[in-house]
């Protein structure tokens, strides 16, 4: 069964999702938190014109280049909110100012 999953900024009121999702099944779960992880590497690439060819990664690095220091959760097409690591935290960062 699919389960699209999508990436939301917390750091807007109300939170502002994905309009793409970034994974189908919950299996996909691990690499999106990867993703998540690594995004400083993958906005950095991103800038420099190096972008994901596989479709949900390409969703997943579009999302962030536009959120680079806002505070990332991960959602699904039925409102259940999906832990962004393993453990079920997340690294605090520095929300944005506007």
């Amino acid at each position: 069964m699919s389960t699209w999953l999508y990436l939301k900024c917390l750091d807007h009121d109300p939170e502002l999702w994905a309009d793409s999702e970034s994974g189908q099944h919950l299996y996909d779960l691990p690499d999106i938190r990867a993703d998540i992880a690594n995004r400083d590497v993958l906005v950095a690439a991103a800038k420099a014109y190096a972008w994901p060819s596989e479709h949900f990664r390409a969703n997943t690095v579009r999302f962030l280049v536009s959120h680079p220091k806002c505070r990332i959760g991960i959602g699904d097409e039925y409102g259940h909110e999906h832990p962004v690591t393993a453990a079920g935290t997340q690294q605090p960062t520095e929300r944005t100012k506007p």
